[in-house]
């Protein structure tokens, strides 16, 4: 081998060697390890969220949120909740932040329990965000208003707390039950189908519009919201139209039941011919289950459709019944003690749920 050969040969070795130590420093440079450890959330507000590790110390500002967690695996995650976070019974020895309102909420106090996710209501909490944001406290904004939302954010949630699979099973058996609510109520003729009038609050008197989960729930329970044609999620209504789409059927939920009444009822103008109070139609249902955007909703259509379509045949899984509020029974004995004969009395219609109620052990 020649002289020159060698120096090309050895040329050409140096330059393969200093390519490799180039290529594996750029290799090193690339946060592989980053990359397959960090969790990216995309939220209600759009904001993508990084998490370097799974939230061991999670703060829930919402009912719903807390109830999901429990549902997929991760309440053990939770270090705080608010007033209102009462289901499940786990739920009640956890730290409280403040109640329901963006008021009542106390940033020292979730400060000082040093959270490394905060879950909050995208459409309620965006001041605290920024305060959480000037403390490098990681927030969430969720609070879905539809099933498909729920389902996404219960996908969200499962990765970020790594509870993926547990998350997964639980949409799917959400799934499931959805399929066979749509079977029996695809099994009312439509010219069966009842109007239905859901009153979320009496004064000013509101409901709830397609654009709500109520309102979808409604629609679920094969039921004709007769504010479908509502723009607003929740919007205001009047007397005078109540009266002249004439319900079939009327809902409330047990955490109003205070406010309705009979009495009420009948002081308000024309709705002693309303057809829903005329043939004792007017039903309350669990509170803490139709006003959760959460796993526990289904338990709300199953009781709706049990109460308006009985002879579906449709019985509200789990307890139903269990842990009430006491507004509910006093609701139940109210009814129960008017006299049994007077046109408008709910008495009778009302007294089989309130038997269940009071026989059911918690």
């Amino acid at each position: 081998m020649t002289r020159n050969m060698l120096v090309t040969l050895g040329l050409l070795l140096l330059c393969s060697l200093g390519c490799d130590r180039k290529r594996e420093s750029q290799i090193a440079n690339v946060p592989v390890a980053q990359e397959a450890t960090d969790r990216v959330a995309v939220d209600r507000l759009n904001r993508e969220v990084r998490f370097k590790a799974t939230p061991q110390r999670i703060i829930s500002l919402m009912p719903a949120a807390t109830e999901l967690m429990y549902a997929i695996g991760a309440g053990p995650q939770l270090v705080g909740v608010t007033k209102n976070c009462n289901y499940p019974p786990e739920a009640e020895t956890l730290e409280r932040v403040g109640g329901g309102t963006m008021e009542s909420i106390s940033r020292e106090k979730i400060v000082s329990l040093k959270p490394d996710l905060v879950l909050c209501k995208w459409d309620h909490h965006q001041p605290l965000m920024e305060t959480l944001e000037q403390f490098n406290i990681p927030a969430l904004a969720i609070g879905p208003e539809t099933l498909e939302q729920l389902f996404a954010e219960t996908t969200m949630l499962g990765d970020v707390t790594g509870h993926a699979e547990e998350a997964t099973q639980l949409i799917a058996a959400m799934r499931l039950r959805v399929e066979k609510i749509n079977a029996r109520v695809d099994a009312i003729p439509l010219s069966q189908r009842r109007k239905v009038f859901y009153e979320v609050w009496d004064d000013p008197l509101m409901t709830a519009g397609p654009g709500s989960f109520i309102g979808e729930a409604l629609r679920l329970a094969g039921m004709e919201n007769i504010f479908e044609d509502a723009t607003a999620a929740y919007p205001k209504v009047s007397d005078e139209v109540v009266v002249a789409r004439n319900p079939d059927v009327i809902f409330s939920p047990s955490t109003h039941a205070s406010r309705v009444s009979l009495e009420k009822m009948l002081q308000r103008q024309g709705w002693g011919e309303v057809t829903a109070i005329k043939q004792k139609q007017v039903f309350i249902v669990d509170g803490d289950h139709i006003s959760r955007c959460g796993p526990r909703l289904l338990d709300a259509i199953e009781e709706m459709i049990s109460l308006a379509y009985p002879e579906v045949g449709v019985q509200p899984l789990g307890a139903r019944y269990r842990n009430i509020r006491t507004s509910y029974k006093s609701l139940g004995q109210q009814f129960a003690a008017l006299p049994s004969g007077g046109p408008y009395v709910l008495a009778e219609r009302l007294k089989p749920v309130h038997q269940r109620i009071t026989d059911t052990k918690p």
